[in-house]
């Protein structure tokens, strides 16, 4: 079938991590320096994942044996944090939203997009392609800013069939 992320992984030099952090920081306003000390892969070309451990030194076969995925790329200068890597970022000060009620995050759990009438509070600079999405102060996700709406991006893998779980 398809290779795993360890066939293609490659470590991100310190410059790298720091550019990725420094670009977080900035869009979210939160200090990050703490994560610089993880190691940090590129699978493929866009998918990172953030280790304590570098797998390469131990052979391992796959990362998501002792790391996690943290987001993805989209184009040069854009990153979508994945839901554990929107965890790591504590207490955004801008570029995300509050859902409203337990309506929208079945919603947004079953990977449907938002729309105005979900969202308690949003804040969001002009430009900014992506939101933490925020309830009841646990971080769940991103999603983007779209004409009238919020896409989800909530993986076909996790996300919950409202009627079969509830």
């Amino acid at each position: 079938m398809g290779s795993s992320p360890q066939n293609s992984l490659q470590k991100l030099n310190r410059q790298e991590k720091k550019q990725l952090i420094y670009f977080l920081e900035d869009a979210y306003n939160v200090d990050l320096k703490h994560l610089l000390k993880n190691n940090f892969f590129k699978a493929g070309k866009e998918k990172i994942y953030i280790s304590t451990i570098d797998p390469q030194e131990l052979n391992l076969d796959n990362i998501n044996s002792i790391g996690l995925y943290f987001g993805v790329y989209h184009g040069e200068n854009t990153f979508r944090l994945s839901i554990e890597g929107s965890q790591l970022i504590e207490n955004p000060k801008k570029n995300y939203l509050i859902l409203k009620n337990d309506s929208a995050l079945t919603s947004y759990l079953a990977a449907k997009n938002l729309f105005e009438e979900d969202i308690d509070y949003v804040s969001n600079e002009v430009g900014t392609p992506f939101l933490i999405v925020i309830f009841k102060n646990q971080h769940i996700g991103c999603v983007s800013v779209k004409d009238n709406y919020y896409l989800s991006y909530m993986p076909k893998s996790r996300k919950l069939d409202y009627n079969k779980v509830f």
